[in-house]
């Protein structure tokens, strides 16, 4: 009887600890912790990292919403993921990536809820920006880099799990000899704030952390954006090569 007693004990010991190990893992929910976005499991439950900023009532500064995202091929409708998003319009900061923090985040799970993009906009000024690319040079190494309209540069690190992207309002020193002329810029060959927008503009940092499991799928379905820019998900996969 004791005997069984103490393996009684010790199932519920052992249970318990998976309880709290699995528990630690996940992330705090949005608007409990600032969530960074450099550093953070794929993971984890989209639904709970939302579960209480989707509670929180709607005001003028404030939304938050889930939705499910459809296909709609060969006349048949199939729910293929879920799209999530809050904005607190500067009122309350959700999530960082370095030195910049955010006050919106959205987010796309496939109907399983397993992560398959996280994103994030925000105002950031040049020399912030080039202090978010300068710390991500030295702890991910050279990015791929692309100019691909006027006064807007993509910088693309392709690591294990994930591909994280940063679309920057930047032109690159053409007058730099590290810049390469063909498809890629070299990182080291220096950027510079644009002139080609209005006196008041106000500029803006995009971040992209896409779960490399889901980059085929993301790829074809999605031509997805807050503000009119897409994630250039064409240009990199698992088999592009930086240049350098």
């Amino acid at each position: 009887m004791i005997r069984l007693d103490s393996f009684r004990i010790g199932k519920f010991f052992l249970f318990t600890l998976l309880l709290v190990s699995l528990a630690s893992c996940q992330p705090k929910r949005l608007g409990d912790k600032i969530f960074d976005l450099n550093d953070f499991s794929l993971g984890l439950s989209v639904h709970r990292l939302y579960e209480n900023v989707l509670k929180k009532e709607r005001t003028e500064k404030y939304s938050s919403y889930s939705d499910t995202i459809f296909n709609y091929k060969e006349g048949a409708k199939k729910a293929i993921a879920v799209e999530y998003f809050v904005d607190a319009e500067k009122s309350e900061r959700f999530a960082k990536f370095k030195n910049v923090s955010f006050f919106n985040v959205k987010s796309i799970s496939d109907v399983k809820d397993n992560l398959m993009m996280i994103t994030a906009e925000e105002n950031c000024g040049f020399g912030d920006q080039m202090k978010l690319i300068g710390e991500l040079k030295v702890e991910y190494g050279k990015p791929i880099v692309k100019q691909h309209i006027a006064s807007f540069t993509t910088f693309t690190w392709l690591l294990d799990d994930r591909t994280i992207q940063i679309q920057c309002e930047m032109i690159p020193d053409s007058d730099n000899y590290y810049n390469k002329k063909n498809d890629f810029l070299n990182p080291n060959g220096g950027f510079l704030r644009s002139d080609s927008y209005e006196q008041n503009h106000i500029w803006k940092v995009i971040v992209y952390v896409f779960n490399n499991d889901y980059m085929e799928q993301l790829r074809e379905q999605y031509g997805y954006s807050e503000s009119g820019h897409k994630p250039y998900l064409y240009d990199y996969d698992t088999k592009t090569v930086s240049p350098f």
